[in-house]
């Protein structure tokens, strides 16, 4: 859409959006209390990420594991009954 086509605000009115009472500008301790907040939810996702990528890659681990040793477990018993 082109913004010269757009319906433009005359720029006289006031803006029907913002209560006239009400100022501008955010106090430093509500934008203390902000970038607290947000530095909390992105650590505490970041804790549960990496706990659960722990648990998954050893279990994934593991299980490789078992199945490396089961492999070697069949081929010693394969090369151990068929002597050549």
């Amino acid at each position: 859409m082109n913004s010269l086509h757009a319906p433009q605000r005359p720029s006289g009115l006031p803006d029907t959006l913002r209560l006239p009472s009400r100022d501008d500008r955010i106090s430093f301790l509500d934008r203390l209390a902000l970038h607290a907040g947000v530095r909390l939810l992105l650590w505490s996702a970041q804790r549960t990420r990496l706990v659960d990528d722990r648990t998954r890659h050893s279990a994934a681990f593991r299980q490789q594991e078992e199945a490396d040793e089961r492999s070697r477990a069949y081929l010693r018993g394969v090369l151990l009954a068929h002597r050549l």
